[in-house]
Parts: structure tokens; sequence; C-alpha cells
């Protein structure tokens, strides 16, 4: 007996982690890692940590290791990356539409694919961590941080540009308390222009599930260590499917079999993470094995591919990328690899020469060169990728912001590609030469989950459709039984880019359709006059 020993506290958080060390306890071996019971004063540390957790924090991992005690971040492998969240706030830049390799786990960091290696991302109080679980070949803890620094695009000082920012427009001065760190990435050239080839007419849900079966189906394999076993990729609590009443009643009976002291742990440590570490282990990479206390709502992460090179690309043919559920994108993946393999001294170096020697509006000239790039995708490549940092690439979001509080005498009109050539202008009239950074943070302010935290006042006022608008609508109606989905989309871009919703004819009688094959036109002609639009009937296609 221990004298020492404090009494037994009748302290819910100590009934708490009694729960914790039980449910330990009952789990067993766990590969071969030793289990370790901590002392009551360890429990109690443990204790005071859950309760200080949050989402994405630095102490939102608890670990026990063979002594009994806590495991700090850097002990389990986190390095700092050095960067304030003013300059780089991974949940304003990450999920926002440039990139589409990032996954968050539901204890709130992120895991994603930079190049060949697989990486971490934690949001901590005043820095940013992370940590790298499988990379090239001889690469080193320098060069993956020198990787990490430069696709984050650390070089460029998104604070004083800020501050340049507000003093120049009160639209950017009155987000920025609310929205800081909205970062531009620097993506592969490569990388980054299929994936937005991925993104026409499509939403960013969608783009991830495409440009991960991309990469699946022609990329390589990654390998990543033990320290992401049992994570878990957060599931959109907005997704989640009501119950049926059959359902529910079950859950009910189930419920009442729940004592009050597990109710108190989920309510207390639902995000927690527990990890186990062998004594052995040198503390800077740990042999680490994680599971969830709780079993918190979330998907396996899956496996991890390095995105496809050129090269690789080559082998995807129409008719398969067709067949994994491209629809019309699969012909311009095939032929913008097809088209840049063919280029003088390859993809690559034709890429990073548009990087590195070319002025924007060339580069975004020479991209809408290649097979199903238009002037927008061609302005995120730029962007994204290859160092225009005026580049604005202009979407139905922007398109709004711009007319909301910029360009008021755009209202009403159609946005075609003169237009949106305006609305760059204008926002670069603003922001100077770093437009692109600038608009970044506007951009962000429109997504739907960012405008509803937003005060009222801040709140861009939604846009009357126009007609145009309204007759896509109708065109992706229930009742259109003539198109699929993968069709309908063809339509959208079509009339798009002809900027007319009939199909157009040249005097011989050929399709001047450079979107739509002679058989997609005529089951659009067929549809079209099936539902009694204002089309001139015609024969069908030559």
């Amino acid at each position: 007996h221990d004298d020492t020993a404090p009494p037994k506290s009748k302290n819910p958080r100590d009934a708490c982690m009694r729960a914790v060390i039980a449910r330990l306890g009952n789990l067993g071996p766990l590969r071969g890692t030793q289990r370790v019971f901590p002392s009551r004063s360890n429990r109690r540390r443990i204790t005071m940590r859950a309760d200080e957790i949050q989402q994405g924090d630095l102490v939102g991992e608890v670990a026990l290791v063979g002594d009994g005690t806590t495991a700090s971040p850097t002990e389990l492998g986190w390095i700092s990356l050095g960067t304030s969240p003013t300059e780089l706030c991974l949940a304003n830049t990450l999920p926002t539409g440039q990139t589409f390799r990032w996954r968050k786990t539901s204890c709130g960091d992120w895991v994603g694919v930079i190049g060949e290696r697989v990486v971490s991302m934690r949001q901590a109080p005043t820095d940013v961590l992370y940590r790298v679980h499988c990379g090239p070949h001889g690469s080193t803890q320098s060069t993956d941080h020198d990787a990490i620094a430069e696709y984050f695009n650390l070089a460029v000082n998104l604070s004083d540009l800020s501050q340049q920012w507000a003093a120049a427009d009160v639209r950017f001065r009155d987000l920025q308390p609310y929205l800081p760190g909205c970062r531009m990435l620097r993506q592969d050239p490569s990388e980054c222009l299929f994936s937005f080839i991925c993104s026409s007419n499509n939403h960013i849900s969608r783009i991830h599930g495409m440009v991960e079966r991309l990469c699946a189906g022609y990329g390589t394999e990654l390998f990543p260590d033990g320290r992401l076993g049992g994570l878990l990729k957060a599931v959109p609590v907005n997704k989640k499917k009501e119950a049926t009443p059959q359902k529910k009643q079950r859950d009910a009976d189930a419920a009442g079999a729940e004592t009050a002291e597990k109710e108190s742990l989920e309510a207390r440590v639902s995000a927690t993470k527990a990890v186990v570490v062998s004594p052995s282990s040198p503390p800077a990479t740990p042999s680490v094995v994680a599971f969830d206390l709780l079993q918190a709502p979330g998907e396996p992460l899956g496996t991890f591919y390095s995105f496809p090179t050129v090269t690789q690309l080559l082998g995807a043919t129409e008719e398969q990328l067709r067949a994994m559920g491209f629809g019309y994108r699969a012909k311009f993946i095939a032929g913008t690899a097809a088209a840049l393999s063919e280029k003088e001294g390859g993809a690559d170096s034709y890429l990073r020469n548009l990087r590195d020697h070319v002025p924007y509006r060339d580069a975004q000239v020479a991209l809408t060169e290649l097979p199903g790039v238009g002037p927008k995708v061609a302005a995120c490549a730029c962007l994204f990728s290859l160092d225009k940092h005026q580049a604005v690439p202009v979407d139905t979001h922007v398109w709004q912001l711009a007319v909301e509080h910029y360009l008021p005498s755009l209202e009403g009109k159609t946005l075609t590609p003169k237009i949106m050539e305006k609305v760059e202008d204008t926002i670069v009239g603003v922001f100077g030469e770093y437009a692109g950074w600038a608009h970044n943070t506007l951009f962000v302010a429109e997504l739907a989950h960012v405008r509803a935290a937003l005060p009222e006042e801040l709140r861009t006022p939604p846009r009357a459709k126009t007609p145009k608008e309204e007759k896509k609508d109708t065109m992706k109606s229930p009742a259109n039984k003539f198109l699929s989905e993968e069709q309908l989309e063809v339509v959208v871009k079509e009339e798009s880019a002809m900027g007319s919703p009939v199909a157009k004819k040249s005097k011989k009688g050929k399709s001047e359709n450079k979107f739509l094959s002679e058989e997609e036109l005529e089951v659009v002609v067929k549809a079209e006059s099936a539902m009694g639009s204002p089309v001139a009937k015609k024969s069908k296609p030559n």
C-alpha cells in the first residue's frame, strides 16, 4: 500500500481517466507494442492535458511512453516549419480549391502528398508543424524541410503584402482579421495543370475523387511509415444521412446500456488520439502505433500515390479514362499528355521554361493551346504553379465578388473571355503585382462554409441568375431524359465556349464544335428539340 498516493477522487476527470486506462488495458497487445499503465499522478497529468485539447492544437495528441510519462509533439516526430498562422493557416489554404491531394484527419491534422513525400501537417497556436512519413531515395530532414517550404511558397512574406493590400482596399481590410494566412501554393506544374483539367464544370469533392483515381491508376504507390496507422479521414457532419425510424429506435435501445461514465468520456476526449511508444525507440523517430480512443467518426485514409508524370499519363487512353468516370475530360487528359510529350526538351522542361522565362499573358496563351485548357484553367496553373503572382482566375465566385465590390457596371453581362480579362485587370489595378495572392483571400471569403461564418455585413449578397444560367439549370433538370450527367457537362462546356445554346455549323455542314463528337452533337440537338428550346430544327449532323 502506498501511503503517499492521493486518495481516490470522485472528480469526473479522474473517472474519465480510469475509463481511458481500463480501455487501454482491455485492448491487449498491439502489433507487439508493450502496454504501459501510468501511475496515478501521470493519469492526472494526462487528464489535465485532455482538458486542454483543441482541434489541431499542439496538445491534440496524447502519448504514453514506456516510463508512463507523456511525450511532446517534438518527441513524436513533429518538426517546426517556422512560420506563424498569419503567414500560413492550413484551414484557409489546403481545402480552398488550389490543390486536391490533402485529407483532413478526424483529429484535425492534414495528410497529403508533396511530390514523392507523404506529409502530415498540424496547425499550432504559433507555428505550423509537419511530419514526413516517406520520401524519395536519399532525402534528408533538410531536403524535406526545403521541399515543404517551397510547396508552401514561404519565400513570399504574406504579412507585409497583406498590410499593403489592406491600405489599398477596404474590402480586403475588413476580411483580413477573419481570414489570416490565405497562402498561395507553389505546386508541380504538371500536377497542377492536369488537376485543373479535371476541375472543368466540377465541384471540389468530385475533383478530389477524380485526381485520386488518376493517381491510383497511373501514379506510383507510396508507403508511409506506421505513424499514420489508425488515423481516420474526417467525415463532414453535414453529409451524414438522416437515420431511419427503425435505426433511431435501435440506437436508442443501445444507448440505454451506456454508462454515465462513458458519456462523460466521450464528451471530453472524443478527438483525442492515444499513441503508445516503444520504450526502446529514440524520441525523434519513435515506433508508434496510433488508435482512436473513442473510434471518432471517419473513414480510412486509404493508399497514397504520387501524381503521375506526363510519361506515365501517356499510358492512359481516352477509353480507359472514360471508364474511370472522367467523362468528356478523358480526351483532354490524354490529349494534353500527348501534346506536352512532343514539346522540345519534354514536358517538364517546357513547363519549367514557362515558369522561369515567360511572362504571364504569354504563358497563359501557350497553355490554352493544349486540349481542354481554357483561360481560367490556364490562369489557375499560372498562379498555383508557374510563379505568375498577378494571375487572377475568374470563375463564378470571383465574377460575383467583382461585380459586387469592384465593377458594378458589369452587372447583367455575360462572362466572356474579354470580360474575364477586364476583371483581372481591375483587380491587378487595385492590388498590384501580387494581385493573385490578394484575390485568394477575396475568393476564400466566397466559399459557402467560410461565407456562412463571416459577419452578415461582410457576406457578398447572392446574385440573381442570368437567363443563360437559368438555361443551364433547365438542361440539368431530371426532366431531360436524353442526356447523361457526362453529356450534360459537355453541353454546358460547349455553350460557355461558343456563347450560344445552339450547336453551330459551318457552310460545309461540318461541326465547328471542338468539344462534341458528331454522336454527342446529335444527342444534344435531339434533347433540345424534345425540351422545346428555341433551336432551329436541323437534320442529323453530317
